[in-house]
C-alpha cells in the first residue's frame, strides 16, 4: 500500500474497484465502501497495509484461511466475494452491510443492552463459530468490530482467517483468552472465552478488563476472576455471573464445550426472567370464586341489616317502641347530671372568693392559663457542603437515593461521570453509604462504611464487594479484582 493514511484511497480506483468511502481501519489495514464496475455492486473492500504485505509468510496463511472460509455455508457468516493481490496490496472483497453497523458502535451510542437483545446476538455469533469450528477454523479474534448488525437485528462475525494469519502481536488483548498468553495452544473453546468477553460487555456497556497497558490486560486475563454483570447493571440476574464465570474459565475444559452452548446458557437465563409459575401435575387449579349478587343503587346506602321495613298496615301499632324510650331516660339522666356539675361549679368558684384576694389560685387554674408547651423538637438543620455538588445540598443529592437523612451529616458527598454516592455520619457516630448510578438508577445503601486515612471503605457483607470511597476516586472490587474505577469530578463534605 503506498499510504497508510486515513482516507488517502477515497475517491481513486483500485483495480476495478471505486474506493467511495471509508468504513473504517484497524491495525492491520483500511476498509472502504467500494463499487465493483465488473460485477456492478457495491462491496466492502479491505485493503492491507503495506508493512504486513511484504511478509510473504502472512499472505500463504491468509490466502489459506480465505479459501476456508468460502467454503462455510452459514448465513452468520460475512460472506466473502474475492481475494488476492492488485499492484501489491492484498485485499479482500466482501460483502457490504450497508445498513447497520458494528456491534462497536451500538454499545458505544446505546451503552448496555437488554438481556434478549444480547443473548439474540450471542446466539447467532455461536452459529457461526459453531460452523467455522467444525470446518477446522478458529476465529481467534471475537470482538464487537468484527460484529456487524443490520437494521432488523441480523448479525454477521467478519474477518475470520485474519488473527490466525496475523499472528497475536496484532490483536487486541481486550477479549483475548488465558491460553494466548502462555501456551499459545488454541481450540474452538479459545473463542467461547472470547464470545462471553463480549457477552458481558454486551450485559454491562463495558469490556470485563479495560487498561490502556497492555501488561495489565494480559494479567488480569490470566489471574483476576470474572466480573460479575449482575452486580454491575440492574435488571441483569445472577444467572449471567454463573454463565460469565464459566465461559471465561482459566482452564480451557472448565468453559462450555462449544459456542452454542454458551448462547443457549444466555438464552435460558432470559426465558427464566419471564417463565410463569405452573401448576403441580396433579394438583386442580386455584378454587373459583362465587360472584357476588348485584344490588341496586340504592340498597347501597347502608347495610341490610340495619334497614328498617316497616310492618304491613294491619300490624301497625301506634304505642312508642320499646327501643323510643331509651334515648328520652339517657336524655333526662344527661340532664340532671349537667344541672348537677353546675351547682358544684358555683361552690367552687365562691370559696375562692371567700378566702381573699391575697390566696394564691388553685395549682390546676395556674397550670390551665400557661400555654402548653410543645414535645416535638425543631427540624435538624441542612448543613452546608465544603465545596460546591453539582445537584447536592447539604445532605447529599436532591431528588436522589444518594442522600443523608436529616440528622445525619455527610462525611463525603462526590459524583463521578456515572455515579453519585454519599457516606453519612449517623446519630451513633457510624458511618452508612449510599451510592447511585447515573445511567439507569441502580442503588444499594450499606450499613458498616468504615473512615480510613484518606476516606471509607464498604463491604457488602452479602457478597463481599468492596466500595473504595476516595476524594479522587471511587473504586468497586470484588474478589481482589476491580470491576469498576471511576474518577471523581467534584467532591465535598459537611461542614
Amino acid at each position: 500500500m503506498a499510504s497508510t493514511s486515513r482516507g488517502s484511497r477515497l475517491g481513486t480506483r483500485f483495480g476495478p474497484y471505486e474506493l467511495r468511502s471509508l468504513i473504517g481501519t484497524g491495525g492491520m489495514g483500511e476498509v472502504y465502501r467500494a463499487y465493483d464496475t465488473v460485477k456492478d455492486r457495491m462491496v466492502a473492500l479491505k485493503l492491507l497495509r503495506g508493512e504486513t504485505a511484504a511478509d510473504p509468510g502472512f499472505q500463504q496463511r491468509l490466502w489459506r484461511e480465505c479459501r476456508n472460509v468460502t467454503r462455510l455455508q452459514e448465513p452468520h457468516v460475512l460472506p466473502l466475494h474475492d481475494f488476492g493481490e492488485i499492484d501489491g496490496v492484498p485485499f479482500i472483497d466482501m460483502h457490504l452491510v450497508d445498513d447497520g453497523g458494528s456491534l462497536k458502535d451500538l454499545l458505544r451510542e446505546q451503552g448496555a443492552l437488554e438481556p434478549s437483545r444480547a443473548a439474540s446476538i450471542t446466539a447467532q455469533v455461536a452459529r457461526a463459530l459453531d460452523a467455522a469450528h467444525a470446518g477446522g477454523l478458529v476465529h481467534l479474534d471475537v470482538k464487537p468490530e468484527n460484529i456487524l448488525l443490520t437494521h432488523d437485528h441480523f448479525t454477521y462475525l467478519a474477518d475470520f482467517g485474519i488473527a490466525e494469519a496475523a499472528g497475536d502481536e496484532k490483536i487486541s488483548r481486550t477479549y483475548m483468552a488465558p491460553e494466548r498468553f502462555t501456551t499459545g495452544s488454541i481450540g474452538s473453546q479459545t473463542d467461547v472465552y472470547s464470545l462471553a468477553c463480549v457477552l458481558y460487555e454486551c450485559l454491562t456497556g463495558q469490556p470485563p478488563f479495560e487498561g490502556e497497558d497492555a501488561g495489565e490486560l494480559k494479567s488480569a486475563h490470566l489471574l483476576s476472576p470474572a466480573p460479575r454483570p449482575s452486580i454491575m447493571r440492574r435488571g441483569v440476574g445472577r444467572d449471567y455471573d454463573d454463565i460469565i464465570t464459566r465461559g471465561m474459565a482459566k482452564q480451557r475444559t472448565a468453559r462450555f464445550g462449544s459456542a452454542g452452548e454458551l448462547a443457549r446458557a444466555a438464552s435460558e437465563a432470559v426465558f427464566a426472567a419471564y417463565e410463569p409459575v405452573s401448576v403441580a401435575a396433579g394438583r386442580s387449579g386455584p378454587p373459583k370464586t362465587r360472584p357476588l349478587p348485584i344490588a341496586p343503587p340504592e340498597e347501597l346506602d347502608e347495610p341490610a341489616e340495619s334497614r328498617f321495613e316497616p310492618p304491613p298496615a294491619s300490624e301497625r301499632s301506634w304505642h312508642w317502641p320499646a327501643i323510643g324510650r331509651t334515648p328520652l331516660v339517657v336524655a333526662a339522666v344527661a340532664v340532671v347530671v349537667l344541672i348537677a356539675g353546675l351547682l358544684l361549679s358555683v361552690n367552687l368558684v365562691g370559696g375562692t372568693h371567700h378566702n381573699g384576694a391575697g390566696s394564691p389560685p388553685p395549682l390546676s387554674s395556674a397550670r390551665a392559663a400557661a400555654p402548653p408547651s410543645s414535645t416535638t423538637p425543631p427540624p435538624p438543620l441542612t448543613p452546608t457542603l465544603s465545596r460546591p455538588v453539582k445537584g447536592a445540598d447539604g445532605l447529599g443529592f436532591v431528588g436522589e437515593t444518594a442522600r443523608c437523612d436529616p440528622g445525619n451529616p455527610p462525611a463525603a458527598v462526590l459524583r463521578t461521570a456515572n455515579s453519585l454516592a454519599v457516606v453519612c455520619k449517623n446519630l451513633s457516630g457510624t458511618y452508612y453509604y449510599r451510592g447511585e448510578r447515573i445511567r439507569d438508577g441502580a442503588h444499594i445503601e450499606l450499613s458498616n462504611a468504615e473512615q480510613v486515612e484518606d476516606g471509607f471503605d464498604v463491604t457488602n457483607p452479602v457478597d463481599g464487594v468492596v466500595y473504595e470511597v476516595r476524594p479522587n476516586r471511587l473504586r468497586i472490587i470484588s474478589y481482589g479484582h476491580v470491576d469498576s474505577s471511576e474518577r471523581v469530578l467534584q467532591y465535598a463534605t459537611a461542614s
